[in-house]
């Protein structure tokens, strides 16, 4: 099965913290439940360690970018968990 390459995994990414930010106001307004949020950042996590994993194929210019793309989103998350 071909892997995914980090170019496509990025928005999903992006698109994942984006609505976990969404889901945080929702469990902060009581309207969700706080576990739902867990899951959306845990598959975050996942998708981000996919993503260290891929990077190791891009160029070393590449990888730089890359590092600091995932580095942000990984802060991101931790910053909603630490607010869900």
């Amino acid at each position: 099965k071909v892997m995914t390459s980090i170019v496509e995994l990025f928005p999903k990414c992006r698109k994942l913290a984006y609505d976990s930010r969404q889901q945080l106001s929702q469990v902060q307004n009581g309207i969700m439940h706080a576990s739902e949020l867990f899951i959306s950042l845990d598959e975050l996590s996942n998708q981000l360690d996919i993503m260290e994993q891929l990077v190791l194929r891009e160029t070393p210019a590449q990888r730089e970018v890359w590092k600091r793309k995932i580095q942000e989103l990984r802060e991101d998350s931790s910053s909603i968990r630490r607010q869900g």
